[in-house]
């Protein structure tokens, strides 16, 4: 038999094959260094396009998982700013229970004055409370402006209505802010559709108004009642409105209290009822809200502060005061239901995105993390393989006609 000698066709053969079996080896080493099975689209191009969808999906979640951490601290920093507005509503109502029921001197007024100028400013301060970015919290979207100026005793609002916002999931929102005339400005009146002026008061009064309310939301007049001794004991009212509209008298009937219009078998539109004991030349005059300000409200308890705690129009005032803080602390507890509300829904979400984000890691790693013993398997047959290439070409590049010659 005839040895073949070696020819350059041969040689390329064993040298191209010596090739794949070395980069088969290589390939295999990156493997075991990388753990990763796939590398690039050649290696498997349906797990690669699958792998890239996974990444792409786990960069998403990514990018909602800091939404919600930035919404968790706008959230906290604004409960807890709501949280201290509760507190400074709750101390302002005591300093106004003990002012009503205490027999007060010039000092304690001073006193008393001096602790709810204090209270006022921290509620101001608060609702001009700012994150850990600078950004004002009550401003609404106007975050770099501070929202409430006390221009000498009444309070502007320089913010907007609107609510900031963080996307945490493809078509999930979550508010992260309220604007401040929302909180301190929009708190229901608790009398109904009208705040009680108390000027008119006689000496010895102890008037006070139970509710108002007028079911005609286009009538925007204000109302007063003034009333007079019947000269049999009893009194008679007389109801104004101060566009003219109304003017009215009648028996008062405190079971019945006030209504318009005050016609049989006719559903009356305004309907008021009153409290207390009522004077002969008594005036209250009703006006048109149907929210109050807190702003106002602690205003006009420090200036109430310095009146004579016999004042019939102070008495009234004060306890108009405590309706109208008990409201405002009813109002903030729903502003921080709200805010709870929100906090619950990021944390809710926020275990949603991890368990997708550990589902979606490892349906990637099933496509592309490396099955290390079958890759250990893999690359001793492969070393096997180049190995017997590598004897094969040794063997061959030797072979010559001169050998033979």
């Amino acid at each position: 038999m005839i040895n073949r000698v070696s020819t350059f066709s041969q040689y390329q053969n064993l040298t191209s094959n010596l090739m794949r079996k070395q980069g088969a080896v290589n390939n295999t080493n990156e493997q075991l260094a990388t753990g990763k099975r796939v590398k690039t689209a050649g290696d498997d191009p349906i797990a690669s396009v699958s792998t890239q969808n996974y990444k792409q999906q786990l960069v998403q979640i990514e990018q909602f998982q800091k939404s919600i951490t930035l919404a968790n601290n706008r959230l906290g920093t604004l409960e807890t700013s709501l949280k201290n507005v509760e507190s400074h509503i709750d101390s302002s109502k005591q300093k106004v229970i003990g002012m009503i029921n205490g027999a007060m001197g010039s000092d304690d007024r001073s006193a008393f004055k001096s602790e709810l100028e204090s209270l006022y400013e921290g509620l101001l301060n608060l609702a001009n409370t700012q994150d850990e970015g600078g950004n004002y919290v009550f401003a609404g979207h106007q975050v770099n402006v501070m929202p409430f100026v006390d221009n000498g005793g009444t309070v502007s609002y320089e913010g907007d209505s609107g609510h900031r916002e963080a996307r945490i999931d493809t078509s999930v929102h979550v508010k992260t802010s309220q604007p401040g005339s929302l909180v301190f400005q929009e708190i229901a009146n608790p009398f109904g559709d009208y705040r009680p002026n108390y000027e008119g008061l006689e000496e010895g009064s102890g008037l006070t108004l139970l509710s108002a309310t007028n079911s005609n939301s286009s009538d925007d007049a204000e109302y007063s009642i003034e009333f007079s001794d019947d000269g049999v004991g009893g009194l008679n009212y007389r109801l104004l409105s101060d566009d003219g509209a109304v003017d009215e008298t009648g028996p008062y009937i405190p079971s019945e209290g006030i209504k318009y219009p005050n016609t049989p078998g006719v559903e009356p539109e305004l309907a008021v009822k009153l409290d207390g004991e009522i004077v002969d030349g008594d005036q209250v005059t009703l006006e048109k809200t149907d929210t109050i300000d807190l702003f106002q409200t602690m205003n006009d308890v420090i200036k109430y502060s310095e009146y004579d705690s016999s004042s019939p129009e102070a008495k009234a005032g004060l306890q108009r005061s405590i309706e109208e803080l008990n409201a405002a602390y009813v109002h903030m507890n729903q502003r921080r239901a709200e805010v709870g509300t929100g906090l619950k829904t990021l944390e809710t979400y926020e275990a949603q995105h991890q368990d997708f984000e550990l589902s979606l890691n490892k349906a990637k790693g099933s496509l592309e993390d490396l099955d290390y013993s079958k890759a250990i398997i893999e690359l001793n047959e492969d070393m096997l393989a180049l190995q017997a290439s590598q004897a094969a070409f040794n063997q061959t590049k030797q072979l010559s006609l001169f050998n033979y010659l």
